[in-house]
């Protein structure tokens, strides 16, 4: 039987999913448990066990605190770390290549827009790697518009 606090709270584990970019089945395999068993916590026909909430937090980068509160604004992991810093080494390279040092303002927009482009891709496209250099043509459009 569903109340409205079950109902919330998995609307909560839900949107805290949804903000790491995971389907269904990533996330119930990230968790470690049956894709139905993820469905029924987030649909609230299912109660979830306490013990869980530590792993369910630590899966989506929140403290459990915050699945408590609904608030699902998760800290940058160590794959969006790594992303930022191939993206900010490829757009040095191509500067390097420039006759001019561009503005410090055009390389961040270079690197925002590389940035989001590209993870919104990988994650729309999950069999897809990361591919800073695809974005070449807007950067250098970016970069020599500053000079």
């Amino acid at each position: 039987m569903k109340n409205a606090s079950t109902t919330s709270f998995g609307k909560v584990l839900q949107k805290a999913r949804a903000s790491k970019g995971l389907s269904l089945d990533q996330g119930a395999e990230l968790l470690g448990v049956p894709k139905t068993t993820l469905w029924r916590w987030e649909s609230g026909e299912t109660k979830l066990h306490a013990h869980r909430l530590v792993d369910i937090a630590a899966a989506y980068s929140l403290s459990v605190s915050d699945l408590f509160e609904g608030e699902t604004v998760t800290a940058p992991t160590h794959t969006d770390f790594e992303r930022l810093g191939i993206v900010v080494e490829h757009i040095e390279r191509i500067i390097q290549q420039l006759d001019s040092r561009p503005d410090p303002k055009a390389v961040r927009t270079a690197v925002v827009e590389v940035l989001r482009l590209e993870t919104t891709r990988v994650f729309e496209t999950t069999d897809s790697e990361f591919d800073p250099p695809r974005y070449n043509g807007l950067v250098e459009g970016i970069l020599e518009n500053s000079s």
